[in-house]
């Protein structure tokens, strides 16, 4: 699915997921950890912050989770090698 306009997409935060993860002890870090640390270096539009529906998140902390889920898609992280997904996060090759 293509982003909208003003939001952030998986691929507009992958240098910051990757700086962030190498800048880590044995480059790895929990997904908590990660959504953190990006919302400390991306700024965020009102609608990247919105609450999703029936969910505990907002839009941008599920923007992070989608690395794990869309794995298996061309361009992904972790697909593209990147990224490995450990239990609760991601681990750099």
């Amino acid at each position: 699915m293509a982003k909208k306009p003003g939001r952030i997409g998986e691929a507009d935060i992958g240098p910051d997921v990757i700086a962030i993860i190498d800048a880590e002890p044995h480059r790895e870090i929990t997904t908590t950890k990660l959504i953190a640390e990006l919302r400390n270096r991306i700024p965020l539009s009102a609608e990247d912050e919105e609450q999703l529906n029936g969910r505990n998140d907002d839009r941008f902390s599920q923007i992070v989770r989608n690395i794990k889920s869309h794995k298996d898609s061309p361009g992904n992280l972790i697909y593209d090698g990147h990224l490995i997904a450990i239990k609760d996060g991601f681990r750099r090759p």
